[in-house]
């Protein structure tokens, strides 16, 4: 059974996998290494990938792409209606509030949802992954930007298992760069660290990461992103640039033509390729482009450069930005490394340049390096290969807080669990003390967050009795973030006291738990100490102290369900 390593790009994606001793980038049946992130539906077929981004400008309505950003979100969702400006395809509202997408497959109008439309995408992976390695493909690790929400993280898990697929981690872009980078590095330092920047510039969003790197282990000290800054904005600069100046010339108004729009749109990412490399003035040419009439243009990188001075701002302050919540200084960074496909313009580089005093470096496959440290992780977890031991300490974006309800005065009241940029996997253990079942929620704590529904999700503790005193019992839940960054209420149990019992009970019942906590005891380095005699507060409340890591305990524990 092989391993790979999928990055799932907004315009491309890349296989990875590990073999013969090393990571390597497999081709698909055009022997290209990119996969488009493109999906057509036609009156007989369907089409996935090339075939399906080589027909988009003669079946503009039913060619499916950006799916990425709408995947795990409500239609009403302000990020969902900002990007759908985006898209040329027909979307609707479906009746639990997602996206769905509405187009003519096998003569007739089909409506598909985000995640179906991604599991399409997946299942062609997976065919080019086996057709390359003659081989069924199973285990797979996913790249994620580090700002997906847990719906958006949920939805992804619930395309790739549509698609056959078993994810053992869905893992942060940045992190897997930063894997894919620290892994063959054999100077690192065994005390002090070596923090080093990622910066990826992607198709439409920047990330910017901070790891500190010691000798077989690298630690995530923070990020930062705009998911709305990427290559395809300064694609969109010169479009309306190109729109207004062939109105004048040739009195065609562009943007009544969708077509006319996606091929100017290629044209303008051919241009900015072509500047990137090139200072001197470059020519844009298209024939037959509207109404029979051939329209040319040109552009200098230096016109290029001002007319985007406001995507260029926007690009310095995410970068300042991850100094000041990551507290380095310039002089404590290392080295800076560029990736994502979009991180070739100039202007950018000249940026991290005046932000971090060090010039980028471009070791890394600007393109590649996402889905090889993907497939290198995959590895990493598979029981079938044998890597050296390399310990990831990732983090989860954003601040999370959990709401409940008082025993006696009915009001709700919250307490922070996680705070954001908090080590991952991780569980809580929190105590309450109640009579009767109850619920507890689980939200994100920061308000202005761009999601639709701060709530993840709402469990109810089932099975809950007073004492035969009638008095509050004590109830642990655990919270867990999940290597995939997902949160849940994993478990809830009520603890009793026991009187004292004869010295040969006593011992075989102490013998039985420590038998039973050793198998849920968690890892040695998510572990905080727990205050194990803790005084019950007022009105049943939540016990503010006892917000830690699980640890071993004498106590009799009785599941709770939920």
């Amino acid at each position: 059974m092989s391993v790979i390593g999928i990055d799932i790009g907004n315009e491309n994606c890349y296989i990875a996998v590990a073999r013969a001793g090393g990571i390597e980038t497999i081709a698909n049946e055009y022997s290209q290494r990119s996969t488009p992130t493109y999906v057509a539906f036609g009156e007989k077929t369907r089409d996935l990938g090339v075939t399906a981004k080589n027909k988009q400008i003669t079946n503009l309505k039913n060619t499916l792409l950006s799916f990425k950003r709408l995947i795990g979100r409500k239609f009403k969702d302000p990020v969902i209606q900002s990007e759908l400006q985006y898209v040329p395809f027909a979307t609707c509202e479906l009746p639990n509030g997602d996206v769905g997408v509405k187009v003519n497959y096998l003569q007739e109008q089909t409506v598909f949802t985000i995640p179906q439309v991604m599991a399409m995408m997946f299942t062609k992976l997976k065919e080019i992954a086996e057709s390359n390695l003659r081989i069924k493909v199973q285990d797979c690790v996913v790249s994620v930007p580090v700002y997906y929400t847990d719906a958006e993280r949920r939805a992804i898990l619930n395309s790739a298992e549509i698609a056959g697929l078993n994810v053992l981690r869905l893992m942060n872009e940045p992190t897997a760069v930063a894997l894919a980078y620290g892994f063959y590095k054999q100077d690192l330092p065994e005390d002090k660290p070596k923090n080093v920047v990622f910066v990826d510039l992607g198709n439409a969003s920047l990330q910017a990461t901070a790891v500190a790197f010691t000798k077989g282990k690298l630690k995530v000290l923070g990020s930062t992103w705009n998911r709305n800054l990427g290559g395809r904005d300064f694609d969109n600069v010169l479009v309306r640039h190109f729109v207004e100046e062939f109105n004048e010339k040739y009195k065609l108004d562009i943007f009544s033509n969708s077509r006319a729009v996606i091929r100017l749109l290629q044209e303008c990412e051919k241009l900015k390729k072509q500047m990137s490399a090139n200072s001197l003035e470059m020519p844009l040419n298209i024939e037959c482009f509207m109404n029979d009439k051939d329209v040319s243009g040109r552009m200098k990188r230096e016109v290029f450069e001002k007319l985007s001075e406001q995507l260029l701002q926007l690009l310095e302050y995410t970068l300042v930005k991850l100094l000041h919540d990551t507290r380095l200084k310039p002089e404590d960074i290392d080295s800076v490394q560029v990736v994502g496909g979009s991180s070739r313009i100039p202007a950018f580089k000249s940026l991290i340049q005046k932000v971090f005093g060090k010039e980028p470096s471009t070791t890394l496959n600007q393109d590649e390096a996402v889905a090889r440290g993907c497939a290198l992780q995959c590895a990493m977890l598979s029981p079938t290969f044998k890597v050296r031991d390399f310990a990831i300490t990732d983090i989860q974006p954003y601040p999370l807080k959990i709401v409940y309800r008082g025993v006696k005065t009915e009001e709700e009241s919250e307490a922070d669990i996680f705070p954001a940029f908090h080590p991952v996997p991780f569980s809580r253990l929190l105590t309450f003390f109640r009579t009767e079942p109850f619920t507890v929620e689980i939200h994100y704590a920061d308000k202005t967050l761009p999601v639709g529904d701060l709530k993840l999700g709402s469990f109810t503790v089932l099975n809950i009795n007073a004492t035969p005193e009638g008095e509050s019992i004590k109830v642990k839940v655990k919270v867990r973030i999940n290597i995939h960054g997902v949160v849940s209420l994993s478990s809830a149990y009520m603890v009793e006291k026991v009187t004292a019992v004869p010295n040969e009970q006593e011992n075989s019942q102490v013998t039985d738990d420590s038998a039973k906590d050793s198998v849920n005891k968690p890892k040695p380095e998510a572990m905080e100490s727990e205050n194990n005699t803790p005084q019950q507060p007022p009105n049943g409340e939540i016990s503010p102290e006892e917000m830690n890591e699980e640890t071993q305990s004498n106590n009799i524990n009785k599941q709770v369900s939920f």
